[in-house]
């Protein structure tokens, strides 16, 4: 029996104990290097679908909201749906490049790819209408 893969920020063991190498590894998340690594395939393929789908969702969303509640801004707001188009298009990339932690197999993998790439294809598809004036 083999141990599963591991890379350099999770630990193999995850119990409480461990609290502070978890956390450490959760703030990385925060920081250009980890946006720079998942964008790259570097980091585990759950990291990348799931930071680089939803992780950045807790910046664009708050900027749409933000944007429609500033109506000189409202012609901004295609802008920033092609530009989250086209940065889920590069996540998409990185989630197949990203190696799979343990017994996850290529069915999960292109699952991501999938989805991830239906989020793009939404983002791109609204951009010509979500202009307001």
């Amino acid at each position: 029996m083999t141990t599963p893969e591991h890379d350099d920020y999770t630990p193999a063991d995850l119990t409480p104990a461990n609290e502070s190498e978890i956390e450490a590894e959760r703030a990385r998340m925060f920081t250009l290097g980890f946006w720079k690594s998942l964008l790259a395939g570097r980091e585990g393929l759950g990291d990348t679908f799931w930071a680089g789908n939803y992780l950045a969702a807790l910046f664009f969303v708050p900027v749409y909201v933000l944007l429609i509640a500033i109506p000189p801004l409202y012609g901004l707001i295609p802008v920033v749906f092609a530009l989250f188009g086209i940065y889920l298009l590069f996540v998409a990339r990185a989630v197949w490049l990203a190696k799979p932690k343990g017994d996850a197999g290529k069915g999960w993998k292109i699952a991501g790819v999938i989805w991830t790439l239906m989020n793009a294809a939404m983002s791109l598809a609204y951009t010509p209408f979500t202009g307001g004036s």
